[in-house]
């Protein structure tokens, strides 16, 4: 009997996410891979899975070359494309639109896609179900400076489709406005979200929504910003109890704005909320994607379940193995954190990955020896990340600490 044939559209290293193998024991997978998929430290990861696969093709920019629909295209005329599988939310519209064009039943659609990646498009839809930062796209400066006016200062300005807290700037008064304002072309070549600045605590909420519910969400709280690569401070996120005031406020403000929202027709989720002195919540955005950085290691070892195997999953159409994962034997539970180190500004000539500081369960060494770095220009541009066991808040506090300390002197930069 002929499997089902799911295309794969992959940016990501498929060391790290082996999409392919996930796949290929119920799949006929038609492989497209982005340069980073090729990752030159995991050759041979990428020359197991063009092995598994059917048919293989490596398109550099995947996600803006025409190419890719072409080679979607024509292996659809060969094989039947019954599913599109992409992980990178780079390529999620993309994906969407494929579907569209090929008949494809399971995986996320187009108005669901643009909903979850256009945030002016996400606060209008998610605004009528929880609170969210009051905003104005601006095209220009003027417009830019017309919305700082407007709203009252300080405002963020990010891009619409931004991801990463790249582009991302807080402008506290009139002299960071002005100074963003005189930097940049007054004519935008892409629209700016203008938001009101809301003075909280940032989280991260994560989980898998099916049938328009969500399932395993876990809270976790950042210590610093999302913004702190600009001043190379490492970010910091650890889980909060699940039987806590705050897990029960955001575990619910997430399901209203899913149910908001135009439905990912089964997806995970990564969303992030703001909640303030005084106990209330904003909706900062949502994504239906796993989460970057080391959420998906920590969510992993707290559920059991890979949420980029999830999202692999689910996309062509299997439901019910993913909700099943939850309730696997062995899942460990429990709570866990991270700490992630940005990649710093030179030659990195050497960087340890052997970590063996009490409560660090791992240790991924992410950026290349002898690569030159001009610093980080996102929360994703990463050295090292550290997974630990959260046990006690004030001890996670300090093995944090002691981890920004071990990573000073164990790395060489020049």
């Amino acid at each position: 009997m002929t499997k089902p044939t799911v295309l794969v559209l992959m940016g990501y290293d498929l060391a790290a996410i082996p999409v392919v193998r996930w796949l290929a024991d119920d799949f006929q997978v038609l492989l497209v891979a982005a340069r980073n998929a090729t990752n030159q430290r995991h050759s041979d990861a990428f020359a197991t899975a063009c092995a598994a696969a059917a048919e293989w093709r490596w398109i550099d920019a995947l996600f803006d070359d025409w190419q890719t629909v072409e080679t979607a295209l024509t292996w659809h005329r060969t094989y039947g494309i019954d599913h599109v599988v992409c992980l990178d939310e780079k390529g999620l519209i993309i994906a969407a639109r494929l579907r569209a064009l090929l008949g494809v039943r399971t995986g996320q659609g187009v108005a669901s896609a643009h909903a979850y990646r256009y945030k002016d498009r996400m606060y209008r839809a998610a605004g009528q179900a929880v609170a969210v930062p009051r905003f104005v796209v601006a095209a220009s400066s003027f417009e830019v400076a017309d919305a700082a006016e407007r709203l009252g200062l300080p405002v963020v300005v990010k891009p619409v489709d931004g991801s990463g807290s790249r582009d991302t700037h807080v402008l506290r008064d009139s002299a960071e406005l002005l100074a963003w304002l005189r930097g940049r072309p007054i004519r935008r070549p892409e629209p700016v979200l203008v938001q009101r600045f809301v003075d909280g605590d940032m989280y991260h909420v994560d989980g898998v929504v099916a049938g328009g519910r969500t399932h395993g969400v876990r809270v976790s709280r950042y210590g610093g910003s999302t913004l702190g690569y600009k001043d190379s401070q490492a970010l910091t996120s650890t889980m909060v109890d699940t039987g806590g005031k705050e897990f029960a406020v955001l575990s619910e403000q997430v399901a209203r704005t899913v149910a908001a929202l135009p439905d990912p027709a089964d997806s995970v989720f990564h969303a992030e909320f703001f909640l303030t002195a005084a106990g209330d919540a904003y909706l900062c955005e949502i994504a239906a994607r796993a989460g970057g950085g080391a959420i998906a290691p920590a969510y992993a070892l707290s559920t059991g379940v890979d949420l980029f195997w999830a999202h692999a999953l689910l996309q062509c159409g299997l439901v019910d193995e993913v909700l099943a994962a939850y309730d696997a034997p062995g899942t460990r539970g429990g709570r866990y954190g991270f700490l992630l180190e940005n990649t710093p500004a030179g030659r990195l000539l050497w960087a340890s990955s052997d970590c063996e500081l009490p409560g660090v369960v791992r240790c991924d060494l992410l950026a290349r020896p002898g690569q030159v770095y001009e610093g980080p220009a996102s929360s994703a541009d990463l050295l090292r990340q550290f997974v630990i066991e959260v046990h006690d808040d004030q001890d996670t506090a300090d093995l944090y600490r002691r981890i920004d300390t071990w990573c000073h002197h164990n790395r060489a930069v020049a």
